[in-house]
């Protein structure tokens, strides 16, 4: 993304310069395959490229087209489904029993509450990097449950902003029947390690 939101950088002393695009593209696609997934959400970052592909330098949207082309092509080659970036929309979520599974739109410290009001169901989600589950002020009760995120803590633009102290690597599993899901949550911070 950053090569393509503000073009590749020959300073390699920078450190916003871009990495190779494709190494980046095939990482992820691989990660993908690895996985073998049922379901995409594409987030917030795929939707910044949908927009590039409507970028007026020709260059920036061929390249934004191409790695939105991939990720399709792989998301239909696992027959997974692959689901827009659609803000709180139903488009965007995958519904499992009684509760929603989505990337998640908004961002604060109240976000797994937030969302399951928006929603007014049980969610899951990631977008915001925190691992959280908070119940709804609602009549009916209802949970957001926010799985954290998959990157480096430390990452480099993190470094100034509080609320990033807060960031952290969970997952959310679980089993549901027709009306009903169980939703178990785990933070793996600060490293990838399952509990024993």
């Amino acid at each position: 993304m950053a090569a393509l939101r503000s073009g590749a950088r020959r300073d390699a002393d920078d450190p916003d310069r871009a990495s190779n695009i494709m190494d980046d593209l095939l990482a992820g696609l691989g990660f993908l395959r690895e996985l073998e997934p049922t379901h995409i959400n594409m987030g917030n970052h795929e939707d910044r490229l949908c927009g590039l592909t409507h970028s007026g330098n020709a260059v920036v949207s061929y390249a934004a087209s191409r790695v939105l082309g991939e990720i399709e092509d792989t998301a239909k080659a696992m027959r997974a489904k692959l689901l827009p970036y659609d803000g709180l929309r139903p488009s965007a979520c995958t519904q499992l029993g009684d509760t929603l599974f989505l990337h998640g739109v908004l961002y604060n410290v109240s976000a797994a509450r937030d969302h399951a009001e928006a929603l007014g169901m049980n969610c899951v989600f990631g977008h915001t990097h925190r691992v959280a589950q908070e119940q709804a002020r609602t009549q009916r009760p209802v949970v957001g449950y926010n799985i954290g995120c998959g990157i480096r803590l430390d990452v480099g633009y993190a470094k100034s902003r509080r609320q990033t102290l807060g960031w952290a690597h969970g997952f959310a599993f679980g089993e549901y029947c027709d009306t009903a899901t169980t939703v178990n949550l785990v933070t793996l911070s600060p490293h990838y390690r399952l509990p024993l």
